[in-house]
């Protein structure tokens, strides 16, 4: 069926869709989200029904590409319709399928909530991540179970419902798509949540989904989770990296279920009390012991405890409900009775970083930001000198600023040339005197990743990170800085 008032597609006219348009004589187009070329997905309105919808916009020449046996659209609506029986909600329920035109429109549910990149960016803590993705892993398996493929190939696709769950939302197989596809875009999704990058090289444009590519290695596999943020479990890690690259052990659906379970309730049971307080039984002929409190009077205060401990669970764990990203929300009750532990070290993310080298033109200076771009694969060096740094030098560094202030607790390191002394300090104003900041802590950099205690001892918006001694190379001295990372809270 066409679009109402618009002709189907035309060489001069190939995107005659647009927000308020009515799609079907009873869909009314409300907002466009990022896709690949060959599909659109909207938010749209049901007018006959009074309910919100999602709609994807197939191209059926697309279709006709991907599959070249007889009645390619006739095999797309049955693979599509395949994902439609019960997932406990995770994927989309399929209302309808209808032609529009040139393209195929594939009805669902609509999915209350947020994008993968708006959640993304608050910076969920890793087991969160983990919570976030695992439901829509056994819907998947469950999917791959009765023969159906869900296409886990673009970040848009995915939706983090209000109730803090990845929901398929916009449902449309192709005939190429794998069950081995799905599973690298479970990855691809655990991936994106813990570091805001999208891992799968040829899923449209991710960027547009608020995504950005994720960093690469020189022999093009993606850089590990763990070893951009090492606040990440490793097992975490590995479990986004192998389904992402299908590793054996980590090729089903169910796979990535059972890594998640096993890693979620080894956190449950390291939450848990690890020990019970030992009955002490006063003596008969002991006259100070204070008598015991009558039953019923101690299992009405345990019952106090224990409501008010879950409702501090039910609101630290609850998304809003609103169309902002969730926020955490503090328990007023309970700091009145305790109080609040400190939160742990989030990343704190930099907006950039330059050379301070004031005794000496600055040192690679237009490469400086490439220790900072959440790529290890890039690197900052200095130059190289033919001796140790002498005392009229004394170091060279980089002022990496952030874009409020923050109070900074950890510096991590991770750098090819162990053996470099590295200092953290607070920034010099301009070009002042080394002597005018203040040592925050210092390392000698191991192989692999360093990390250094250093907290500031009031917000700030800059920190110098100050070489104070290379390491040696062939036929000479210099140090190389493939990432920095900073762990603290905002001011």
């Amino acid at each position: 069926m066409p679009v109402s008032g618009v002709p189907p597609h035309s060489p001069q006219d190939r995107d005659p869709f647009a927000p308020g348009m009515v799609v079907a004589t009873r869909y009314t187009l409300l907002g466009r989200f990022a896709a690949p070329d060959w599909v659109q997905w909207w938010h749209a309105h049901d007018t006959e029904l009074c309910r919100d919808v999602s709609l994807s916009l197939v191209d059926s020449a697309h279709l006709r590409d991907t599959d070249t046996r007889p009645d390619p659209v006739a095999r797309f609506c049955r693979n599509t319709t395949g994902t439609s029986f019960s997932h406990e909600g995770r994927i989309a329920q399929v209302y309808d399928i209808e032609a529009v035109g040139n393209r195929i429109a594939v009805v669902a549910e609509w999915t209350p909530g947020w994008r993968v990149a708006d959640i993304a960016r608050t910076v969920p803590r890793p087991l969160d991540a983990a919570r976030i993705v695992r439901d829509l892993a056994a819907a998947t398996a469950d999917a791959h179970h009765f023969g159906a493929r869900i296409s886990l190939d673009h970040p848009n696709r995915v939706r983090i419902s209000r109730d803090g769950l990845a929901v398929l939302a916009f449902p449309a197989t192709l005939a190429d798509d794998s069950t081995a596809d799905d599973v690298a875009g479970l990855g691809a999704l655990l991936y994106a949540l813990l570091l805001g990058t999208w891992p799968l090289p040829s899923s449209g444009d991710t960027l547009a989904a608020g995504l950005p590519p994720a960093g690469r290695r020189g022999d093009g596999s993606v850089v590990p989770p763990h070893r951009v943020r090492p606040t990440i479990p490793h097992r975490l890690s590995d479990v986004a990296v192998n389904a992402l690259t299908r590793q054996p052990g980590m090729g089903t659906a169910q796979a990535v279920v059972d890594a998640l379970d096993r890693m979620l309730a080894d956190a449950r049971a390291r939450s848990a009390p690890a020990f019970a307080p030992k009955k002490i039984r006063p003596r008969p002929d002991d006259r100070t012991a204070r008598p015991r409190a009558p039953l019923p009077a101690m299992s009405a205060a345990l019952a106090v405890v224990v409501a008010l401990g879950a409702a501090g669970w039910a609101i630290s764990t609850a998304f809003t409900a609103s169309d902002a990203p969730p926020a955490a929300v503090a328990d007023s009750t309970l700091s009145e009775i305790a109080p609040a532990p400190e939160p742990d070290p989030t990343p704190l993310i930099p907006s950039s970083a330059v050379v301070y080298s004031p005794q000496h033109f600055p040192d690679n200076g237009t490469r400086a930001s490439l220790a900072v771009d959440a790529n290890p694969a890039t690197f900052w060096a200095t130059d190289r000198y033919p001796q140790q740094l002498p005392p009229t030098k004394g170091g060279v560094g980089l002022i990496v600023s952030f874009p409020k202030p923050v109070d900074l607790r950890t510096v991590w390191i991770e750098s090819p040339t162990p053996g470099t002394r590295v200092e953290i300090r607070t920034a010099p104003a301009a070009w002042a005197n080394i002597g005018h900041t203040q040592l925050l802590g210092a390392a000698t950099l191991a192989p692999g990743v360093t990390r250094i205690a250093a907290r500031t001892p009031a917000p700030t918006t800059r920190v110098l990170v100050w070489i104070s001694g290379l390491s040696p190379v062939d036929s000479g001295f210099q140090s190389s800085l493939s990432e920095i990372g900073f762990l603290g809270g905002g001011a």
